[in-house]
């Protein structure tokens, strides 16, 4: 049993909002996309191409979940023709860091504070419900909403050049064309509202995932490195920061609504690399 590996990188045509825990009347974004986002965008997509009657969603989804496995797509600048991604990574005594793949675009070593890649990034829309008998803002309604922009601020190294986002995808049993009809996805929260829009812009063969190297004969595709690039499971000591995640199932005829256990976040680091194991959810499993 052999996979098949592939970069991908996703122009972000519209602001792109991929919730994160709130902060008061803020919703917070996350600056990357998670694997689950990429599959149910994908199954959605895929499902609706050339259906005739109601897309089989379920059965498209199935289908993915054994053949496809996914990394994050992360933030990425176009530099010298190239698409460079930006990576996240937990530093002792710093806290969480991005770099960008080649180390370059700041100083230390390339690494630039959460806080301050957040600014390059990341703007935010007000809005408000609507009191539909009165027709104007109902009481204690007024939020902000965090988005990815479509461009990087200018006082960024990449200028005001657009945004994309790169990851991996490892096929097997699939080949690479079954996924040149889709050629554009809707990720992330208030798609109906014109967010969350991605074009891809590439669609290659690869041979590292960010660098580090991969194992394609197995079960499932696993990658070697001590920085985890997904949410990850861990009996060693790690340095990072741990959350649980949940979502809505809606495979089942009763929606469930799952969370999961307390899983390191991307970019916390083990003392040595380490095989880590990509499952169906995108999760990264320490494997033994």
């Amino acid at each position: 049993m052999t996979w098949s590996l592939h970069r991908w990188v996703w122009l972000v045509e519209a602001p792109l909002f991929v919730g994160a825990p709130p902060a008061g009347s803020l919703n917070r974004c996350r600056p990357y996309v998670l694997a689950r986002g990429i599959w149910g965008a994908l199954t959605s997509e895929s499902a609706q191409a050339g259906a005739n009657a109601f897309p089989d969603y379920r059965g498209r989804g199935k289908t993915l979940r054994e053949c496809t496995r996914f990394t994050y797509l992360y933030p990425a600048a176009r530099m010298d023709g190239t698409w460079r991604a930006w990576l996240p990574e937990y530093v002792p005594g710093a806290g969480l860091v991005w770099r960008r793949e080649d180390h370059s675009g700041a100083s230390n070593n390339g690494a630039v504070p959460d806080r301050q890649f957040r600014r390059w990034l990341i703007d935010a829309r007000a809005g408000t419900a609507i009191d539909a008998d009165s027709d104007t803002a109902a009481e204690a309604t007024l939020r902000e909403t965090e988005c990815v922009m479509t461009n990087w601020r200018a006082k960024s190294p990449a200028g005001r050049e657009p945004v994309a986002m790169a990851g991996y995808v490892f096929l097997k049993d699939t080949p690479a064309s079954d996924l040149d009809a889709v050629t554009t996805l809707f990720i992330g929260g208030d798609t109906r509202y014109g967010l969350g829009r991605l074009r891809r812009a590439e669609f290659k063969d690869a041979q590292t995932v960010f660098g580090a190297r991969p194992a394609l004969d197995g079960g499932d595709p696993r990658v070697l490195t001590s920085r985890l690039l997904g949410h990850g499971t861990s009996g060693r000591d790690v340095c990072g920061a741990r959350e649980a995640l949940t979502g809505w199932d809606r495979t089942e005829p009763n929606p469930l609504l799952n969370l999961s256990a307390p899983r390191w976040t991307p970019g916390s680091r083990t003392a040595e690399d380490v095989w880590w194991t990509v499952d169906p959810e995108g999760t990264w499993l320490d494997s033994p």
